[in-house]
């Protein structure tokens, strides 16, 4: 079986400190399990790696940066008129391809895992010529 790879947002990680929402904690910490595991491979952002070390200290990772690539690729993303996200948002998604993720993984319902920003996507990457990253949340690793 083929070995998925996953963009974690760093709204995950947020969630594992989120003691008021036990349900999605639990759907974190699950999906870190499997992480720990070697069920995924994983892929954050530097900036995500820094803010959280002792969290993913626990898992093995790949650390993606904000390189030519990334940029050039996120700008293109936010001058399109069809994904209204802001560009840090821009950056972690050009990040999921430019890395070859297969799944961007978030809790962000306001601005990644909704319908728009799904379908925008999809869109972007038909016009790049980019292969399609299906969003997810955790929950659906159960």
């Amino acid at each position: 079986m083929r070995k998925y790879k996953l963009f974690l947002d760093d709204t995950l990680l947020i969630n594992l400190i989120a003691n008021e929402k036990p349900d999605i904690m639990a759907d974190t910490l699950s999906l870190l399990r499997k992480l720990q595991a070697g069920v995924y491979d994983a892929v954050l952002m530097d900036t995500t790696v820094n803010a959280f070390e002792k969290i993913v200290a626990q898992i093995k990772y790949c650390t993606a940066s904000k390189n030519k690539e990334v940029i050039s690729l996120a700008q293109r993303f936010f001058d399109l008129p069809i994904l209204e996200v802001d560009y840090d948002i821009c950056i972690s998604i050009a990040a999921a391809h430019v890395y070859d993720c297969d799944l961007f993984v978030s809790w962000n319902y306001c601005d990644i895992v909704n319908v728009k920003t799904i379908r925008s996507m999809k869109v972007m990457a038909i016009i790049e010529d980019l292969k399609d990253i299906i969003i997810c949340t955790p929950a659906m690793f159960k």
